[in-house]
């Protein structure tokens, strides 16, 4: 009887997580009129999952839209838009969507298409910015966090190679001030010796 309910549990907690990790694609009811959402959502921030990187988003707002578009070192790489709809008295239907550009150095549609789970994760915080703002409440982290877990495992493999990447730049570096302070030692290859 125990091993059923522990079944249940399992299914159960992974649906939710399912759930978590994916955007609302019929997105969300809130109880502000369309015009004010509008004017809320063009004063709001991007969510805080970007890491060091250094973004700068324009805002632009329309009738029926609010569209970020986000910038890095000038380049567009990709921008959120809400789609928003008066749905009754006093209530209003967001739905957003996230569109990677063509950039000058890279394909940010591309990588967003490659990696879903990065996608969503971006979409998914968003989401929560957008409810955050709308339901006058502070960005609750809690709320992504299965979405941006979720991102992590499908890009560990790339974590791994950027922290091989940066461990064979500091040996380089290592070698390079030892030969520099004590000079290279005599009769051996410098890509034979390790420190």
């Amino acid at each position: 009887m125990k091993a059923g309910y522990l079944g249940v549990s399992l299914v159960a907690g992974i649906i939710i997580y399912l759930l978590a990790t994916t955007p609302n694609g019929a997105g969300a009811l809130y109880r502000v009129p369309i015009a004010q959402a509008r004017q809320d959502l063009a004063k709001a921030e991007l969510p805080p999952v970007f890491g060091s990187a250094a973004l700068d988003a324009q805002v632009r707002k329309e009738d029926s839209q609010v569209v970020w578009i986000v910038r890095r070192a000038g380049e567009e790489i990709f921008r959120y838009t809400a789609e928003l709809k008066a749905e009754g008295d006093g209530a209003t239907r967001v739905k957003l969507k996230l569109e990677g550009a063509q950039g000058r150095t890279e394909n940010f549609a591309k990588n967003l298409a490659e990696k879903p789970q990065i996608r969503d994760m971006y979409i998914v915080a968003m989401e929560e910015r957008i409810a955050s703002t709308l339901e006058r409440r502070p960005f609750d982290m809690a709320r992504i966090y299965p979405a941006l877990s979720a991102a992590m495992v499908s890009n560990m493999g790339n974590i791994q190679a950027s922290v091989d990447e940066v461990h064979a730049a500091e040996q380089k570096r290592n070698r390079n001030a030892i030969e520099r302070i004590f000079g290279r030692p005599q009769g051996l290859s410098p890509y034979r010796h390790s420190l």
